[in-house]
């Protein structure tokens, strides 16, 4: 009961939430009362929203997602040519060749 005090202190502390896995492997999370009236309150704010609000939620939230995607695209593509780079640098190291000078026979 100690240990649970103390991580409920750092959760009051930090705002942060935290998981719990029982012996059976079941999570839990502990969060504070105010995070979970908003999590469940907010999925019920688009109850109340006008045709037009609704659209606009929707909307938002799909430029959001889409956007997402294309900073997920970009990274992905970014690691890709970061090692198909490395992969050239190697072949080159590879590759090298090295000339000596000839000496004159006089």
């Amino acid at each position: 009961m100690k240990d649970l005090r103390k991580i409920l202190d750092l959760l009051r502390k930090t705002g942060d939430r935290f998981l719990l896995e029982d012996e059976q492997g079941n999570l839990f999370v502990i969060l504070s009362v105010v995070d979970y009236e908003n999590l469940i309150l907010k999925h019920s704010e688009v109850k109340d929203f006008s045709e037009q609000e609704l659209l606009n939620k929707i909307n938002k939230d799909i430029a959001i997602w889409k956007a997402s995607q294309e900073d997920e695209k970009l990274l992905a593509d970014w690691q890709s040519a970061e090692t198909g780079l490395a992969k050239d640098l190697k072949e080159d190291k590879e590759d090298q060749y090295y000339f000596e000078p000839i000496e004159d026979e006089e």
